[in-house]
């Protein structure tokens, strides 16, 4: 979708009309085909303000008869947003009914960190025991936004072994928010997980754990990580041989320079110009190969930076361009 779609454009004026009935018809519009994403948020909201008060919104959430799910869905999100103590009631109640849409209740799980302390961690836990795989997924990033020392780790920990491939990456992401009291097994474990995403999530975790336990993490398996066959894994684990240069081997980054991925090159040669003398003199000439002539532009940086660290020179701040996606 675009922002200059005819149909997207007119469902905008509708928002703005001054009818009533008009004005709930362009916002349902937009929810129905897949328009959300390009609408600011604050449009969303002035335009929900500017519908109906609290009592008349409760009102257009309760009908589950001629309300589309997405029109209920934004209700909520606005209730919410606007933290309005008398919805609050209704909230929970949609929430809990398991026979409710499970959009609807995602989108009320995902809300609940907004209320603060008003939500119990009861109420939490009893979500991320829910049925339906996006309550659990929501509860969990509720969880993360928690202090590091009250996330209940012990609650966490059985989902890592979720049968839903994103509830088990929602599950290291969470564990991860607990900072330096994050077990460490179960995101080295998550490292062989049969589903690429979930091997992403346990790598990017490396990142920080290379660095909170220092002499705890297994060289050996990062190594053998370095050969994972999804890209994002390769970077990350780059990346975190980045956080400590000077004592990983220095072939493994060497031969991540010929890395079929541009993004995944860019990190072994921003690793080589942390590991300073330990590169062998060798690796110059291909260091100067790819500055001057690799696909890419951001490995052609890099390379540059990285041969200009190692002559003992301090290369600029690396910029990177802004790409405009509209």
């Amino acid at each position: 979708m675009r922002k200059n779609d005819i149909f997207y454009l007119h469902l905008l004026q509708e928002c703005q009309s001054a009818d009533l009935q008009r004005r709930l018809a362009g916002l349902d519009g937009l929810g129905k085909d897949e328009y959300l994403g390009l609408v600011e948020a604050q449009f969303l909201l002035d335009r929900l303000n500017s519908t109906s008060n609290a009592q008349e919104q409760m009102a257009i959430l309760e009908d589950w008869e001629t309300s589309t799910v997405f029109l209920r869905m934004e209700v909520a999100h606005v209730l919410t947003v606007k933290k309005a103590e008398e919805a609050l009631d209704l909230l929970l109640r949609v929430l809990l009914d398991p026979e409710e849409h499970p959009w609807l209740r995602e989108t009320l799980t995902g809300d609940l960190a907004t209320w603060g302390e008003r939500i119990s961690e009861e109420l939490v836990l009893t979500l991320l025991a829910d049925s339906q795989p996006g309550v659990c997924t929501a509860a969990l990033e509720v969880l993360r936004e928690r202090p590091p020392h009250a996330i209940p780790l012990e609650s966490v920990l059985p989902y890592c072994a979720h049968e839903k491939k994103y509830i088990r990456e929602g599950a290291i992401k969470t564990l991860m928010a607990a900072e330096q009291r994050v077990p460490i097994d179960p995101i080295l474990s998550a490292l062989h997980d049969p589903e690429p995403e979930v091997r992403a999530a346990a790598s990017h975790a490396c990142m920080s754990l290379v660095e909170w336990f220092p002499d705890q993490i297994p060289l050996e398996l990062l190594l053998e990580s370095l050969h994972d066959e999804y890209a994002a894994v390769r970077e990350d684990v780059l990346d975190a041989f980045g956080k400590i240069p000077l004592r990983i081997p220095v072939e493994p980054v060497i031969a991540a320079l010929t890395d079929p991925v541009s993004y995944v090159r860019c990190a072994a040669v921003e690793t080589l110009g942390l590991m300073g003398e330990r590169v062998p003199l060798s690796v110059y000439s291909m260091l100067q190969k790819m500055a001057g002539f690799d696909d890419s532009a951001h490995v052609r940086q890099r390379a540059t930076r990285t041969l200009l660290l190692l002559h003992g020179m301090s290369p600029a701040p690396l910029t990177l361009p802004i790409i405009d996606i509209t």
